[in-house]
């Protein structure tokens, strides 16, 4: 019920020239989204997904809403010690961490991901551009080349080609020093 909440926020807030009564309507569609949230943490606590959700309704509001990047971490971290094993909840972190542009901690988070999913080449690809921002250029080499590997059984599929032109890009980069 929060996402379609939000959801329907989202869509109503896309159209043009909103009128007052629309902006209203925006405002307490996304109340309710962040209070059915709530209500299932609540309800059950323990329950990983239901933070995970309550996370994503706030990182949904990062750009609108003081302090949502911080309670988006909390609900994060919250669901990741309720399941510590679960990559998703890692990657998001790094992403979250990694839009504030702190790489090094970004990094550490899609490292912590690749760990626990070795084949998760997408945290592989973000862990290696969160090592080239850092500066990092030859790790950053290194993920990228695993990422590659790791998708090169299908040299159709589109991330393959959109990870080999980053890797090429990545070598260009290190051969002339910038």
């Amino acid at each position: 019920y929060s996402q379609t909440n939000l959801a329907l926020a989202n869509a109503l807030a896309s159209q043009k020239d909103l009128t007052d009564q629309q902006k209203s309507m925006v405002t307490q569609l996304v109340q309710q989204s962040i209070r059915e949230a709530r209500n299932a943490v609540s309800l059950a606590p323990q329950r990983a997904a239901d933070w995970e959700n309550l996370a994503s309704i706030y990182q949904s509001l990062i750009n609108f809403a003081q302090g949502a990047d911080q309670w988006t971490l909390a609900s994060l971290n919250q669901a990741i010690s309720l399941d510590p094993s679960n990559a998703q909840l890692r990657f998001a972190l790094g992403s979250l961490y990694f839009s504030a542009k702190d790489y090094q901690t970004a990094a550490q988070a899609f490292n912590l991901a690749t760990a626990l999913k070795p084949d998760y080449a997408n945290a592989y690809y973000n862990l290696s551009i969160a090592l080239r921002d850092k500066g990092n250029l030859q790790e950053a080499q290194v993920i990228a080349e695993k990422v590659v590997q790791l998708l090169q059984t299908d040299t159709q599929n589109p991330d393959y080609k959109v990870a080999a032109e980053y890797l090429k890009d990545l070598k260009a980069r290190i051969a002339t020093g910038s």
